[in-house]
């Protein structure tokens, strides 16, 4: 039976469809409450570790941030890795790479909603997106973005934001959500209003009809993503 170690930053943002594909897959899960500082365990017992999202940056400091960034740095480039929104971002500094708040023209540029991100030339052979279309609908709800790590593969992108995914061995990090379903959508909708409707226009409205009609394609497109980490 395969085992994943799940890093979760704040109790809003779970593993929901990660979770459900543990159920359905027989494997089996075990998550850290970070913000409630859980210890973490040996990295190396499990097949993969997957770091969730958060509001929080990778330059601000939060609870068990240090024993997180420890425990990657230690394992990145052994157990397999993946990170998701602020977990990408994660993965990417302790790669070297730089990560900070995203800007156009000096401007300060939220992705919130859903976008559709299109793979790169190089992203087409990356083995996490085997089998899934070039381009792809998914849920974005970020404000950092990142550099991509010496020596990793860009992997895919959007317009508004280039640099949505990368890969270096068995480590990948995606800038956009797979994870989320409707509920865990319209609990960010009400408890990120301030930070959303700051520098961003969000009809939030459109984006939990958005989350309820797309809900099936992003479970299958997320088990899809995890059937290609684990294997």
């Amino acid at each position: 039976m395969k085992k994943l170690l799940v890093f979760q930053h704040i109790l809003r943002e779970h593993p929901s469809n990660i979770a459900e594909y543990a159920r359905d897959r027989g494997v089996t899960l075990d998550v850290i409450g970070l913000w409630k500082s859980e210890p973490i365990p040996d990295v190396a017992l499990y097949d993969g570790l997957i770091v969730l999202g958060g509001p929080m940056g990778v330059y601000e400091e939060y609870t068990g941030k240090n024993e997180e960034l420890s425990a990657i740095q230690k394992h990145i480039g052994t157990v397999p890795m993946l990170g998701i929104c602020l977990g990408a971002q994660l993965l990417a500094h302790a790669l070297g790479a730089k990560v900070y708040p995203h800007t156009v023209d000096g401007k300060r540029i939220k992705e919130v909603g859903y976008y559709t991100v299109r793979q790169t030339p190089e992203g087409k052979n990356s083995s996490l997106f085997k089998d899934l279309p070039e381009q792809m609908k998914v849920l974005q709800w970020h404000g950092d973005t990142f550099d991509i790590p010496e020596g990793a593969i860009h992997t895919a992108m959007t317009p508004t934001c280039k640099n949505q995914a990368f890969s270096k061995g068995n480590t990948y990090g995606l800038q956009f959500h797979v994870e989320a379903t409707p509920e865990m959508i319209a609990t960010w909708v009400e408890r990120d209003s301030e930070w959303t409707h700051t520098d961003f226009d969000l009809d939030e409205e459109r984006i939990l009809r958005e989350a309820e009609e797309t809900a099936p394609l992003m479970k299958a497109q997320c088990y899809k993503l995890l059937d290609n980490f684990l294997s």
